[in-house]
């Protein structure tokens, strides 16, 4: 029991000194993690464009989680470069004590009502310092206190839309099980919000002292602990909330969260009070948007040093013309696949997808989508070739019991020329039937859109596949002949269907404005 005591006792005094000299570690690794968050915002722009390709539900999941990394991130920028700034001040202010010593405030010789207040509330040069190490030294904890409340939060979110999606998901247009998802969502909502209004009355739950409520609230408190994974940080949250000076600033992590995570989305600046709706300016064709144009994109985006132009890059929207100066006798414009044309053309019945959507096991080509027009045609190569491998096998093994047979031989050779013949014909037309559907399906992409210069309904000359250079969007690469455009200002109008939330379809429409040189 001795021998237990005397190396808690240790434990004890090596922890003692280890946090008088923690603050070389915190600033140490404070600098490291400053340039390390900073070089990371490309990866982030990374995370945003995965979840920008996937157009499933799983993009929510995906949009949530870049969205925890992204104000991560600031949490982690902001209060580390604080305790950077802050912990230098605390060096400063230690050397200019090895110098000047304590604030003698008789050597003023001030009035006594100012030398009265200078003395309160300055204090002395010692209370200050003392001051800024208590800071520093908390607030290195409390960034990871504030990220991991956050993530706490957040994991609370996705888990709630996570279950309710996956219902949904298999029994899809069940009003029942949609009813029932939702009365899950919304209980699941309000035991999980229990258990933040007790965090965030420092435990008013806990304290009521009813056996039934405590023992059933215990186990409630157990499980949202686990889905939220606040149990791996509980020992950091209680030591917080135990100190009078620390508990403060727990109590300043939820506004601080609630700015960082949701301020941008809260408040908005307005510079120009007399500047027309975006949306309204794109649908009218009176402004100049750089992301619908690849060279003013281009343009813009090369004023940045290389390695800020991906950080400074904006999705592309759902098209973008190749000029704003057109100076050739051929232009094209991209137009971006996103879910809106996905689900225009699942609508559509006399189209058979290649693929199967969502996540599925690639082996043995389970991903594919069973053609009918194709089986039809592999059904009766298959009926017609049937009996010619039955002749071929029957003569190979005649052949084999009469060799050298002349007879056999010849009638061999002709029973293979048939099948060659049929192969190729059945052949040529399955290839036939994939072009024919691949031309299908490039004008079922295009019916959804319809193309304007000037009021003048625009031909399209040629379209290919493309993923567009700028974040390597999925899209069509759209080719027009402007020969007969004249010199000047023209307007390139494009109207979109798309299936809105009513299920019925609906348009929307963007005028770009473009120069003919």
């Amino acid at each position: 029991m001795s021998n237990q005591q005397d190396s808690k006792s240790i434990f004890r005094e090596w922890l003692e000194k280890l946090q008088q000299e923690s603050w070389q570690l915190e600033l140490l690794i404070s600098g490291f993690a400053i340039l390390g968050i900073y070089q990371s915002r490309t990866v982030i722009t990374d995370l945003d464009f995965l979840r920008n390709t996937v157009l499933d539900d799983s993009g929510l999941l995906l949009g949530i989680l870049g969205f925890i990394v992204k104000k991560g991130w600031l949490i982690f920028f902001i209060n580390l470069l604080i305790h950077v700034i802050l912990r230098s001040l605390w060096i400063g202010a230690i050397g200019l004590r090895y110098v000047s010593q304590d604030i003698d405030y008789d050597k003023f010789a001030y009035s006594d009502i100012f030398n009265r207040f200078l003395k309160n509330s300055v204090g002395s040069y010692d209370d200050f310092i003392e001051r800024l190490e208590k800071v520093c030294s908390v607030i290195f904890a409390y960034t990871f206190l504030l990220f991991l409340l956050f993530m706490s939060f957040m994991l609370f979110i996705t888990l709630n839309i996570s279950i309710t999606v996956f219902i949904q998901e298999l029994y899809p247009g069940n009003d029942t099980v949609m009813a029932v998802s939702g009365w899950f969502a919304l209980v699941f909502f309000a035991l999980g919000s229990m258990v933040f209004f007790d965090l965030i009355t420092l435990g008013g739950f806990k304290k009521i002292k009813n056996k039934t409520f405590s023992k059933v609230y215990f186990y409630l408190y157990r499980f949202y602990g686990f889905v939220t994974l606040s149990f791996l940080y509980r020992p950091l949250l209680y030591n917080f909330i135990d100190n009078g000076y620390t508990k403060k600033l727990f109590y300043l992590s939820i506004p601080y969260i609630i700015i960082l995570g949701f301020g941008d989305i809260m408040v908005t600046n307005v510079k120009n009070p007399f500047k027309p709706d975006r949306d309204y300016m794109l649908s009218n064709g009176l402004i100049l948007d750089e992301n619908f144009y690849d060279d003013l994109r281009i343009t813009r985006l090369n004023e940045f040093p290389n390695e800020e132009r991906k950080v400074n890059k904006k999705f592309l929207s759902w098209v973008s013309m190749e000029q704003y100066e057109i100076t050739k006798s051929t232009s094209s414009f991209f137009i971006k696949m996103d879910k809106k044309l996905y689900e225009f053309m699942e609508k559509d019945s006399t189209i058979t997808p290649y693929y199967k959507t969502g996540y599925v096991f690639t082996w043995f080509n389970a991903h594919h989508k069973e053609d009918k027009e194709l089986n039809k045609i592999r059904n009766k190569k298959k009926a017609a070739l049937e009996n010619l491998y039955g002749l071929r096998r029957q003569t190979n093994k005649e052949l084999r019991i009469n060799k050298n047979d002349a007879v056999l031989e010849n009638r061999l050779d002709s029973i293979k020329q048939k099948i060659t013949l049929l192969e190729s014909a059945f052949e040529s037309q399955i290839e036939n039937e994939k072009r024919k559907k691949s031309v299908l399906v490039k004008e079922k992409y295009l019916s959804a859109f319809s193309f304007y210069i000037d009021s003048m309904s625009l031909q399209i000359s040629e379209t290919f596949y493309f993923n567009h250079p700028h974040f390597g969007e999925e899209g069509l690469k759209c080719y027009f002949n402007t020969d007969s455009l004249s010199k000047g200002f023209h307007d390139f109008k494009i109207i979109r269907k798309f299936i809105a939330s009513d299920d019925k379809i609906s348009k929307d429409s963007i005028i770009l404005p473009f120069i003919k040189i």
